[in-house]
């Protein structure tokens, strides 16, 4: 499989949490967790994702579309069609580097690197645009600017550390670097916070709604907060 087919079924599977706005991302994330080895989302495998409201529709279809330059009449139809996440946004996504509208990209799915092929999509273009996106995440919701990002993405940082260091450097007043320099392979970003006088559970909740016990467990075991 190459390394530009993997990305594209990455995309896939992580897609749901990027646009959903309205909705709680706990119970996105529930929704739309997948089972191991996953490569198609038309699969019956996933599990159904929660009903949506006619408020939240519209408004991560307007996310998606401020998102991906798309139409978010276009996008809302699919949601209301029960459309995976997954795919709208990898329709959504193509369409941006493609020109082509939301509606004709998602209407050619199969699989969605073969639909990237058809489009003549390449996989500078889709690293350039991933990269263009995860910045935006990350200056979003870390709240550190836009040159920061950029900076840590360049030093390889993990997105993930560099979002979680944020918010603690905005909660604390200190500088992002000195808070990366804190997270060590032997403890957690939890310990980093209390070494800061921040509160993790609060500022997580803060930041991604409230938290179940379970799903709080499955971080600290994964991810090792």
């Amino acid at each position: 499989m190459t390394s530009f087919k993997k990305k594209l079924i990455a995309g896939l599977l992580s897609g749901a949490i990027l646009f959903t706005g309205g909705l709680a991302m706990n119970d996105v994330q529930a929704a739309e967790r997948p089972t191991k080895n996953v490569q198609q989302t038309d699969t019956k495998k996933h599990r159904e994702r929660p009903q949506m409201t006619e408020a939240q529709i519209n408004e991560a279809a307007k996310n998606l579309a401020d998102m991906y330059g798309v139409s978010q009449a276009e996008v809302a139809t699919a949601l209301k069609d029960h459309v995976h996440f997954g795919d709208i946004e990898q329709a959504a996504m193509l369409s941006k580097i493609s020109g082509k509208s939301f509606s004709a990209v998602l209407a050619m799915k199969c699989d969605w690197w073969q639909v990237a092929e058809k489009l003549g999509v390449t996989q500078e273009q889709y690293d350039a645009l991933m990269k263009e996106q995860m910045t935006s995440r990350l200056v979003e919701d870390s709240k550190l600017d836009k040159k920061t990002v950029e900076s840590l993405l360049n030093d390889n940082y993990d997105p993930r550390d560099i979002h979680i260091a944020g918010i603690i450097a905005n909660e604390s007043g200190k500088n992002v670097k000195t808070i990366l320099a804190k997270r060590k392979i032997n403890n957690s970003w939890k310990d980093v916070a209390q070494e800061f006088n921040v509160d993790f559970k609060k500022i997580m909740g803060k930041h991604h709604g409230p938290r179940d016990e379970s799903a709080e467990e499955d971080d600290n075991d994964n991810r090792r907060f």
